[in-house]
């Protein structure tokens, strides 16, 4: 069983590689929070989430089935789950729809550093993760990104929350995230009932 993990651990941090440029910022601890399992850096995952209510977070769906978190409800279609986590502290973020063209800021936990970790960039395209209207919807950015920033924050140009990030495209040297336009009416019946 150990071995089937680590075999599974491996082939989920090899999916998703840096890309960009990204640097340490400690602001990013009060828009991401850490999840991790085994031991951060040195052998185990790390993964980021933000919050959207006093009781719920959101973070990106490999996350939620990696960290080992309580979770609400997986989106059917998108890389974006819903997770239980005490917010009932923190200021939440406004959440809109993203929009091609805007400048844009991420933010999360570098895998490697477990350090906060921020990259801004430009909301190049919207494109599908699969076969077009039938598959997630998802931004491409060419904000820079490195494991562990998965499941953390996107902000738009007026400081609200635009999406989640979920992965990472090095070929075209591109970050991908699940704009909240694609999950804005799944998030509202989930986090209602």
């Amino acid at each position: 069983m150990k071995f089937r993990y680590f075999i599974f651990l491996s082939l989920f941090l090899s999916a998703c590689s840096a890309v960009g440029h990204y640097h340490v910022d400690q602001s990013a601890t009060k828009k991401a929070d850490i999840h991790f399992v085994g031991i951060p850096v040195l052998a185990g995952a790390i993964g980021s989430s933000f919050p959207i209510t006093a009781k719920y977070s959101l973070t990106a769906g490999h996350v939620a089935k990696i960290m080992m978190v309580r979770v609400k409800a997986y989106n059917p279609v998108c890389d974006v789950a819903i997770i239980y986590h005490d917010n009932a502290s923190r200021k939440l973020p406004k959440l809109e729809a993203a929009t091609q063209g805007e400048k844009m800021q991420m933010y999360g936990y570098n895998a490697y550093t477990a350090m906060p970790t921020s990259s801004s960039g430009v909301l190049q395209s919207f494109g599908w993760w699969g076969k077009p209207h039938q598959s997630c919807l998802v931004g491409m950015s060419n904000a820079g990104g490195v494991q562990g920033m998965s499941g953390g924050p996107v902000y738009g140009n007026d400081g609200a929350v635009i999406g989640v990030f979920t992965a990472t495209h090095s070929k075209r040297d591109q970050t991908l995230f699940v704009p909240y336009q694609e999950i804005a009416a799944w998030v509202d019946k989930q986090t209602s009932s």
